[in-house]
């Protein structure tokens, strides 16, 4: 499974180039950026792909020396029970 990356998100395809995860993320000033939406199909759940889609934005914004409001549901329950995030979480 291959991450994409687009405009203020990180998405996944299917084999038919099919949309069928992605975690959306708005730069919010000079050192802020908001998970606001986690999406992944039915068929993929269960698989950790949301877990993958959501530490590839914490990459991202390591890089970008920012720090990460989880808004969404599912980015703040990652966010809750995974220890390396805390550095980043505003």
């Amino acid at each position: 499974m291959e991450i994409l990356e687009g405009h203020n998100k990180f998405y996944v395809n299917d084999a038919q180039g099919n949309q069928v995860a992605e975690i959306v993320f708005v730069p919010t000033g000079y050192h802020l950026s908001i998970i606001e939406h986690t999406d992944v199909d039915p068929s993929l759940k269960g698989q950790g792909v949301g877990k993958q889609l959501v530490a590839k934005v914490v990459e991202k914004m390591r890089q970008e020396q920012r720090k990460i409001i989880p808004l969404c549901p599912f980015a703040k329950h990652e966010f809750d029970n995974t220890r390396e995030y805390d550095d980043i979480r505003a």
